[in-house]
């Protein structure tokens, strides 16, 4: 691991940017374009075990702060490995051989830029919670941590249409990702609140994109609150919000179509 370490160092040193991910990401879409230039360090905005961020997406740019920050994590790692020898008949986890504490340890010490969690997903909030699919964002890189083991990996990433094959012949996947899931045993409720004035034709494209919207089996309620006009309002705009009223209705007098 320290063979590792040292080489993205030399890479730093030259003056050239490194990126480590872990081999079980996928990547659907070029993630660099989400990569901000103003930050030294750039890494997965998740948890991994609760309470530590995830390592296994990290950009290091090759700035002062940021060879400064890779040269602390391989002291770190060195003093690691080092107590791992001095015990060795102590059990181990494989977390322990790796720079993941490390990188947790000194993230309060440097400037970071968090990779949005919806288009940067770790094994729990896509394959689990299904927080992108919730949104009906389409991930970049989808992180397949939060489950042990290769083969659980392989199967759960070809359950998901996400591997195509494991060996060196690899068919086409065509149906992308599936956004079936597992079927929620507890819906959601939901509850969405529409804001609007005297804009009929806004308000009619979103209540038409709403009632298209497929929202896994959840309960979703629709609150829409009519603004009223001004004193100051010009008869113009006193007319295109009656068109409002009308068409929605006015809530208890009146029966809508929508509530």
């Amino acid at each position: 691991m320290s063979y590792r370490l040292d080489f993205l160092m030399r890479i730093l040193q030259i003056g050239y940017h490194f990126l480590s991910a872990d081999m079980d990401s996928i990547w659907l879409s070029d993630p660099f374009k989400y990569i901000s230039h103003d930050k030294s360090v750039t890494i997965q905005g998740q948890t991994h075990k609760t309470t530590q961020l995830s390592g296994g997406f990290v950009l290091v740019h090759a700035t002062s702060a940021g060879r400064t920050f890779w040269r602390e994590i391989i002291l770190c790692q060195q003093q690691n490995l080092a107590r791992i020898r001095a015990e060795k008949n102590k059990t181990r986890v494989i977390s322990d051989f790796t720079e993941q504490e490390c990188i947790n340890n000194r993230l309060r010490t440097i400037k970071v830029k968090l990779l949005d969690p919806y288009l940067f997903p770790d094994g729990r909030s896509f394959f689990d919670q299904q927080l992108p699919q919730r949104r009906g964002v389409v991930p970049v890189v989808i992180h397949g941590n939060w489950i042990i083991g290769l083969d659980a990996k392989v199967k759960r990433f070809q359950a998901w249409d996400l591997l195509a094959s494991t060996n060196r012949s690899c068919k086409l996947v065509e149906n992308g990702i599936s956004y079936h899931g597992r079927s929620q045993e507890t819906p959601i409720r939901l509850r969405i609140r529409v804001l609007t004035y005297n804009r009929l034709e806004s308000l009619q494209r979103l209540l038409r994109s709403l009632q298209t919207a497929y929202y896994l089996g959840d309960s979703v309620a629709l609150h829409i609150s009519i603004d009223r006009p001004s004193l100051l309002a010009t008869k113009e705009e006193r007319k295109a919000w009656e068109r409002v009223v009308a068409y929605l209705g006015h809530g208890n007098k009146k029966a809508s179509k929508f509530w």
